[in-house]
């Protein structure tokens, strides 16, 4: 196992080139020298990319050992899938809550490979995007309205604007402190905006039962793996169900039209109906290189197992994997920061699931099945 402070292992300053908005010095004490400031700049850059290499994985370098997952090209793939399983889960879209046409500033919290921001960019081109991540590991080519930054988002943040729309999705396995977050999204966002969260919760659950049942967990060796996350991860201080108490987190910064989706992302082609075969396949694949990737840093850092140990379990998760019904628990929210000049009576609290044995791509709503709700655009393809 590698500690931050170990030989080979990456580490940062307490400050940082990278992420920092930047201002023309018009009285400049350096004058027409700036190789200090270059110098200064390319190994802030040096620093962001010398990465950690664990147990055959990639990890960040920037603010080493703050996010669990890796950012190789194994990773990079899946993030992109994923990618494409959130948008069937929105029938297209990119977002579901009601943000207007004429949005200005968004800022998309972890990008990660950057196709979220790209493709906001891409549709919206009067929009400023804004993406921040641990890893540079975004493209070169971005519409001319999107842009990246290397930031951990649970520092200070200094931007110099304020944000029409924050994105959020899959911070669990690198946030310490949800309500600093929220924090920081209010402060930075506009009066009217929106903040949209899409998170995943360990541990995972079996047909027909709860993500917390305990004797299923001890039956499946992929739910146990599940648990094995939640508890090294609750070891460095991480909840993997704080998702469960976001809307009290949420409304007690301030936030109002607070709006909750569940949505079960089935483990296989196990369900009724087209649409949740297909995106249980894509779940499938997706986890190919996902168990490895969620599980290696925690299990080995923080539960102290070594490689083999972590490879056996591995492989009966994934023996167990195609032989059961599971489904990882999926939550959405969409919230707005109130603008006090124009006010309005906050709607009642929805909160929708979906069975624990999902049996169609539609979403039941005491009792009747619903379609999940969009923003009624369509992706560019």
């Amino acid at each position: 196992m590698t500690d931050p402070g170990d030989e080979g292992a990456s580490t940062s300053g307490s400050s940082s080139f990278l992420g920092q908005h930047l201002e023309i010095d018009t009285d400049s004490a350096y004058g027409d020298d700036s190789e200090s400031v270059l110098s200064a700049f390319t190994s802030a850059m040096s620093a962001a990319t010398d990465y950690r290499y664990e147990n055959g994985r990639r990890y960040h370098a920037y603010d080493d050992g703050a996010y669990y997952l890796p950012n190789d090209e194994d990773e990079l793939d899946r993030l992109d899938l994923q990618h494409e399983m959130w948008k069937m889960v929105l029938k297209g879209a990119l977002y579901m809550s009601p943000i207007p046409d004429s949005v200005q500033s968004v800022l998309d919290v972890g990008c990660g490979t950057g196709v979220w921001s790209i493709q906001f960019a891409e549709e919206h081109p009067g929009a400023q995007v804004i993406g921040t991540d641990l890893s540079p590991v975004q493209p070169s080519f971005v519409p001319p309205n999107c842009s990246f930054l290397v930031d951990n988002a649970e520092k200070e943040w200094a931007f110099d604007q304020k944000f029409d729309f924050v994105h959020v999705r899959m911070l669990c396995m690198g946030m310490h402190s949800w309500p600093r977050f929220f924090r920081q999204c209010w402060e930075n966002m506009e009066p009217g905006g929106w903040l949209e969260v899409r998170e995943i919760m360990f541990p995972w659950g079996a047909a027909g039962h709860g993500p917390q049942d305990l004797e299923q967990i001890a039956k499946s060796p992929l739910l146990e793996w599940s648990d094995l996350v939640r508890q090294g991860a609750a070891k460095v201080g991480i909840d993997t169900k704080a998702c469960l108490r976001f809307e009290e987190l949420l409304r007690g910064q301030g936030f109002v039209n607070v709006r909750r989706k569940d949505v079960q992302w089935p483990l296989g082609i196990w369900p009724k109906g087209e649409e949740q075969k297909k995106l249980g396949a894509y779940a499938v694949e997706n986890l190919k290189s996902g168990l490895q990737g969620i599980s290696t840093a925690v299990f080995s850092r923080n539960l102290g197992m070594s490689r083999e140990e972590i490879e056996v379990r591995l492989a009966h998760a994934r023996k167990d994997l195609k032989e059961g019904r599971y489904y990882a628990p999926i939550f959405m929210y969409s919230c707005q920061k109130p603008d006090v000049q124009k006010a309005s009576a906050e709607p009642a609290f929805e909160a929708r699931t979906i069975s624990d044995a999902p049996a169609s791509g539609k979403h039941s709503d005491n009792g009747k099945d619903q379609e999940p709700e969009s923003n009624g655009r369509r992706m560019p393809q």
